[in-house]
């Protein structure tokens, strides 16, 4: 359903979804880079449902790689 078939985001009410403007993965890249985050879509390339997670940080984001090696 989005504008860009490589993203797997369906938050569609969010304003960074390509499905909202043109300008594909960029607004969305570009808010998380200024808040430090990470985007969601590189959590869930690890994690089929990301409803449970609040930290979107760096941190978390290698913590998960971490882990998911583990399994």
């Amino acid at each position: 359903m989005s504008s860009n078939p490589a993203c797997p985001c369906k938050d569609y009410e969010c304003k960074f979804n390509p499905i909202n403007h043109d300008k594909g993965c960029n607004l969305c890249v570009e808010d998380s880079v200024k808040t430090g985050e990470i985007p969601k879509c590189f959590f869930m390339a690890l994690k089929e449902n990301v409803n449970d997670v609040t930290d979107w940080s760096f941190k978390a984001f290698a913590n998960l790689v971490l882990n998911s090696e583990k399994k």
